[in-house]
């Protein structure tokens, strides 16, 4: 019977312990792919594909770091094979990654991994 009680209050305390640490755990933590934005810029070529098309680019927004990257590509929100990857310069030009709009159909692209790179 008391050990019993021993392992109920040993959880109790490893539950009161991580619910802690998520408390604090929800603070902004500078994550390379918290530098990572996406935009759409006006591209004749992709207007020409599809109506309404736009060119794809994602930019590094840190001040000095360079972030190295994969990225996964949808269209029509279905995951399509292969990875498209590199590294993205502080500040420089954007990295071009596709139209986003193919034949009439949505395309876009989300960061699966990036890391700093030093």
């Amino acid at each position: 019977m008391i050990s019993g009680l021993v392992k109920v209050a040993t959880c109790g305390v490893i539950a009161i312990a991580t619910s802690v640490a998520l408390v604090g755990a929800s603070e902004p933590i500078d994550t390379a792919e918290s530098y990572l934005r996406f935009e759409e810029t006006i591209d004749g070529k992709c207007q020409n594909l599809s109506t309404g098309g736009k060119l794809q680019v994602m930019l590094n927004s840190h001040p000095s770091l360079k972030i190295k990257f994969r990225l996964i590509r949808y269209f029509v929100d279905v995951r399509q094979n292969g990875r498209a990857t590199g590294i993205a310069e502080p500040g420089r030009s954007p990295v071009k990654l596709g139209c986003t709009r193919v034949g009439g159909r949505v395309q876009r692209w989300e960061v699966e991994r990036a890391e700093f790179v030093r």
